[in-house]
């Protein structure tokens, strides 16, 4: 499934943009926004991909109600959690 949406970093200084593909949805929106997010947060900036992505997903599991995301969206998120989950595991990560 190709990505709804992705981040394209500009440089350490400048914003980043958020490429969104046409209607994209909520849960992929927010977390291109927290995966810029991540960036300028100083512990974070030399994990792995793999990391990060579950990072974010817990993130946004925990904090639903904060973002509005309905059951849908919370059962989308924790699928897409398990499959970061065996890719991690695949990279040696338990």
């Amino acid at each position: 499934m190709p990505a709804e949406a992705s981040v394209f970093v500009t440089g350490p200084l400048e914003a980043d943009i958020i490429l969104l593909r046409e209607n994209p949805s909520k849960i992929a929106a927010l977390e291109e926004f927290l995966h810029g997010t991540q960036r300028q947060i100083a512990n974070l900036k030399d994990q792995d991909r793999v990391i990060l992505e579950l990072h974010v997903k817990d993130f946004m599991i925990r904090h639903r109600r904060m973002l509005g995301l309905s059951d849908e969206d919370v059962q989308m998120l924790e699928a897409l959690k398990l499959e970061e989950l065996k890719r991690a595991e695949m990279q040696g990560y338990r």
